[in-house]
Formats: structure tokens, sequence, C-alpha cells
């Protein structure tokens, strides 16, 4: 008897990648925060747990931090929600390394201490079902 071997599971953190960045081009995606004081509105889209509950398909679980200064604290905030709106519309969307089956809002966009007091931080968290 052959083994049918286990489908590999996306990686979130680049599907969301390859879904975002196009649709926001004015807003820096990254996975680690980088060094230094971001001079753009930045989302860090970074999976904090979930797991694959089926064979063939991932529920990761995404905090998606949006930054941005201070000053900008409205545009950080619309920023978040849009974020929302798109990864929300993504039933069925395909990608290059995925495909979302389904996206919802685990805790939405809210507003979070930050260490750097120029900046401003909202966070959401966001459980989704992907597929290869």
């Amino acid at each position: 008897m052959a083994l049918v071997p286990f489908p590999v599971l996306p990686d979130i953190e680049t599907l969301l990648m390859y879904a975002l960045v196009p649709q926001f081009p004015s807003y820096r995606f990254v996975t680690i925060l980088p060094a230094g004081d971001p001079t753009e509105i930045t989302a860090r889209i970074h999976r904090i747990s979930g797991a694959g509950r089926h064979i063939g398909m991932d529920d990761p679980i995404v905090d998606v931090d949006v930054f941005g200064p201070k000053a900008q604290t409205g545009n950080v905030s619309s920023a978040a929600r849009s974020i929302q709106a798109f990864l929300l519309s993504l039933m069925g969307a395909v990608y290059t390394n995925g495909v979302v089956q389904h996206a919802s809002t685990v805790a939405g966009p809210r507003q979070l201490p930050e260490a750097n007091p120029a900046f401003v931080r909202f966070s959401a968290t966001y459980e989704l079902h992907v597929h290869p």
C-alpha cells in the first residue's frame, strides 16, 4: 500500500504578502520590523498560532500590526481598517503559494501601547483557512 503524502501547506505570511503588497502600494509590509523608525505606514504580518485540523487545510491565526507616526494616528487607524476589509474579502482568492478559503476577524483593529512614544500601533487578529 502506497502512502499518500500530506500536502505542503502554504506559508501564510508569504501568502498575505502576495495579497497585500499589490493592493496597498503606499504601505510597507514586513514580517519582521526593521531597525530604526519607519518613515511610512508599516504593517507587520505575524503568524501567532493555529494548526491544520483537516488534511490539506491550514487554519493559521495571524496578527497584523500597523505602525505609523503618532501625528498620523487617523491614517494608521484607517490603514488597519482597510487591511481588515481586504482580508475579509479574500474568500476563494488564489495566490502563488496557496488559496484563501475563508478569513474572519478574531479581534478587530484597536490601538495598543507602543514602546516608541513617537509612533502609534493598531493591531488586529485574523483566522484564515488556506490550502495549497
